[in-house]
């Protein structure tokens, strides 16, 4: 009945297959738009973007293109570096499917379904999903469960493996089936580089590579040869770590690569935690680096209460519980929360902290 409720009738998702000839619309004035930036970087973004402000019709699309459109303004804004970069060093296709996954399924119809099913339902549900998927993860079933968030909205994807290599080759397999979806995959240098055949092959997926494992630079080259959408993470395993994060930042400066999330650590105290955002808002707003820094959990947060009204946050351990964010930190859910996700699952979680 939970499940019935939340997500109505099985095979209702008329939210996946719906909007196909817009979608279509979107890819072919993104495909010319990158094309164009080639051409004529600075007004080639800028057409892309004004174009995007124009078609924003979510609350988070239109204050996101808003704040894009003050920073251009800005002639040496560092996020022209950024873009000429990414249109350079990285396929079109990928970036066009990546970026209408994002921009248009997840932030355009899913959102759209979302607040559908919210107000119907009475039930939170996330703009996207966490799926810890390192060390095997088969309790629960990945792709049905993936299935079943699109028919609710759900399009985008924070899947984890870290070391696992199965895990990443279980993941990107996902991403294979679902091609309407945006993946994050966050993993080892040492896994990415011998997964490579795999993620070499798929345009909606952005891999994350650990800067803090050994053989970050090497993986990272890697992708970038591949023309692969790519970027970093780091654990911000306690207060100290985020003290760090700065000179890291520094560090990861010269690598090129567009995106960096930064994930607080079950170390981190409170206050560490609130730094940590205050740290990645900071370099936003004051444009620090030619790279987009992000506080993975308040900023995952931030975009669902601006699409929502209210900030949710879901994901998945590898034995199928789920996780909810409580004061900054990932939590098995306790009785009476992630309902959302405890539909998809069709299980009940029992409450335990992350280690």
């Amino acid at each position: 009945m939970l499940e019935l409720s939340i997500l109505g009738k099985k095979g209702g998702g008329a939210g996946v297959k719906a909007n196909a000839f817009p979608r279509a619309v979107v890819e072919s004035l993104v495909d010319r738009s990158i094309r164009k930036i080639a051409e004529d970087p600075e007004r080639g973004l800028r057409n892309l973007v004004d174009m995007g402000a124009v078609m924003a019709t979510g609350r988070f699309q239109k204050q996101y293109m808003g704040l894009v459109q003050g920073m251009l303004r800005d002639e040496n804004c560092p996020y022209y570096e950024l873009v000429c970069r990414l249109v350079r060093e990285t396929s079109r296709r990928s970036l066009t499917t990546f970026g209408v996954n994002v921009g248009w399924q997840s932030w355009t119809v899913g959102a759209r379904r979302i607040r559908s099913l919210e107000a119907a339902r009475g039930v939170d549900i996330p703009w996207s999903l966490t799926l810890r998927m390192e060390g095997g993860g088969a309790a629960a079933d990945w792709a049905e469960l993936v299935r079943r968030g699109q028919e609710a909205g759900v399009y985008t994807y924070f899947v984890h493996t870290n070391g696992d290599r199965a895990a990443l080759e279980a993941a990107a397999r996902l991403a294979e089936g679902a091609p309407l979806c945006a993946f994050l995959l966050f993993s080892s240098p040492g896994a990415v580089s011998r997964a490579m055949g795999q993620l070499g092959a798929l345009d909606n997926v952005m891999t994350l590579v650990d800067a803090g494992g050994e053989g970050w630079q090497e993986a990272a080259g890697q992708l970038r040869e591949e023309r692969r959408l790519c970027g970093f993470w780091r654990l911000c395993a306690a207060d100290g770590d985020v003290e760090q994060a700065e000179s890291w930042l520094e560090e990861l400066r010269h690598e090129e690569e567009p995106v960096v999330f930064l994930l607080a650590g079950p170390g981190c105290t409170a206050a560490g935690r609130s730094r940590l955002c205050e740290f990645t808002r900071d370099a936003w707003e004051r444009q620090r680096y030619p790279m987009l820094v992000f506080d993975y959990y308040s900023d995952i947060l931030l975009v669902d209460k601006i699409i929502s009204g209210s900030a949710c946050f879901a994901g998945v351990l590898p034995d199928g519980r789920p996780t909810v964010c409580r004061d900054g930190r990932e939590l098995a859910a306790e009785a009476g929360e992630a309902l959302f996700v405890r539909a998809l699952l069709g299980r009940p979680a029992a409450r335990e902290k992350i280690s």
